[in-house]
């Protein structure tokens, strides 16, 4: 009986040390979760701010370069007084700061036309555009033509600055590192190359920009005209018309002396053949 009472004292004992344990446990756990919860939220609030100074570009506050795009333009019309419309155009293009590149003139019994080549300043290629009308009768054709180069105006750009660095660095190693003549002559040559090959594209830059900047268009203006017949053609007089045979009989003769001067080797050997073939005969 006593040993009974003991063995259920001592699981009471053990129960009650289990439960204590448990219950520590418990209320020790909200403390180590909250510490990390509070330096969790620590580090993001001393990290907010920084988000906040340094905040990512927008596509709109990106820097945009700008599209380089070479415009060709084209028409064909009807004016009521050439001369007029020529000079309404030229005053035209002066005022808007271009020039006209070259302008060619033809008549017939038809028409009365000009053909011109106008570089314009490209803003003002659309107002020009606009102008043709008002001194128009009628528009045959008019077209506008566009090509971007901004690809290749890039590309030039990024070669020319690279290339330019190269050379700076063989100019760097001739200054200062080249020692022998072979060294020297290996560095000059190389700057020499790399020079022509700048220059090169210095010049396909330059046409770039000059046909970006200024515009082309091929402007055809044309008068009609009521049809007029040509005059009696010019007919020579039978005196003429002997005088030219008789120089043309005299050139006949001398193209055949000429000729017979020509050939005299042959007519030698020929008349060897027919005389040994006559004294062959003979025999």
């Amino acid at each position: 009986m006593m040993i009974r009472t003991l063995i259920t004292s001592l699981l009471v004992f053990v129960l009650f040390a289990c439960g204590g344990s448990s219950m520590e446990s418990a209320e020790s756990m909200p403390s180590s979760y909250g510490e990390a919860d509070m330096k969790m939220a620590d580090d993001y609030d001393m990290a907010a701010p920084q988000a906040a100074e340094d905040p990512m570009p927008s596509p709109e506050a990106m820097p945009q370069r700008e599209a380089k795009i070479i415009y060709t333009a084209g028409a064909r019309a009807r004016v009521e007084n050439l001369d007029t419309a020529l000079v309404k155009v030229a005053d035209l293009v002066n005022k808007s700061g271009g020039y006209i590149a070259s302008q060619h003139r033809r008549n017939n019994n038809y028409e009365h036309t000009a053909e011109m080549q106008i570089r314009l300043p490209a803003e003002a290629l659309g107002a020009t555009l606009e102008f043709l009308p008002s001194i128009s009768v009628q528009i045959d054709f008019q077209n506008l033509d566009s090509r971007d180069v901004t690809e290749e105006w890039l590309d030039l750009e990024s070669r020319l600055q690279t290339k330019r660095d190269v050379r700076d660095r063989y100019i760097e190693i001739l200054r200062n590192r080249a020692q022998k003549v072979e060294d020297i002559l290996n560095a000059e040559e190389k700057i020499r190359v790399i020079t022509e090959e700048i220059e090169a594209k210095e010049g396909r830059l330059r046409y770039l920009r000059d046909q970006v900047s200024m515009s082309t268009f091929i402007l055809e203006l044309y008068e009609t005209q009521e049809y007029r017949e040509t005059g009696d053609t010019y007919r020579r007089s039978f005196g003429s018309q002997v005088l030219a045979a008789l120089s043309d009989g005299w050139r006949i003769v001398k193209e055949l002396v000429l000729m017979v001067i020509t050939i005299w080797p042959l007519l030698i050997i020929g008349g060897l053949g027919v005389w040994w073939y006559r004294r062959r005969k003979r025999k």
